[in-house]
């Protein structure tokens, strides 16, 4: 045999020999794989088993937040309406009272003005009055010759 022949069945050899490595590698892994795979999946159902409930109370929480939050929209919209229906009719009370309050003031200024010419034709009344009664008992004195 030659030297060719000899490197050649080495070579065949080597690659023959890395081939059944390589080989045996790869079921080593896939066994290896298998095994994960089983684990995974057994982990996975332990999840899923542990899990739903909690999931299935998630989900309801949820709901029942959208509903708590729907009716306190509600609520709050309603709210609003309230208070600018208030506000509306309180503006309204307050032009209202604006509005008779001017009426009492010009109602007010015109008896002031009244009350002042009726106390001026009063004290006028009583001046006359006074003089009248002075005229008379100067003439009483002097007709009837009496003392003051």
């Amino acid at each position: 045999m030659g030297w060719a022949e000899t490197v050649t069945a080495i070579s065949t050899a080597i690659i023959a020999l890395a081939v059944i490595v390589t080989g045996v590698a790869v079921v080593m892994t896939l066994k290896q794989f298998r095994s994960l795979q089983a684990s995974v999946e057994r982990t996975v159902e332990l999840l899923e088993r542990d899990a739903r409930p909690t999931l299935d109370s998630a989900r309801r929480l949820i709901d029942d937040a959208q509903h708590v939050m729907g009716s306190v929209r509600t609520e709050a919209d309603g709210i609003v309406h309230s208070t600018r229906d208030v506000r509306e009719r309180l503006d309204g009370l307050m032009r209202r009272t604006e509005d008779r309050l001017k009426d009492l003031d010009a109602l007010l200024d015109v008896v002031q003005y009244e009350v002042e010419e009726t106390a001026l034709d009063v004290a006028a009344a009583l001046r006359t009055t006074r003089r009248g009664a002075s005229v008379f008992r100067t003439m009483k004195r002097a007709f009837l010759g009496r003392g003051r």
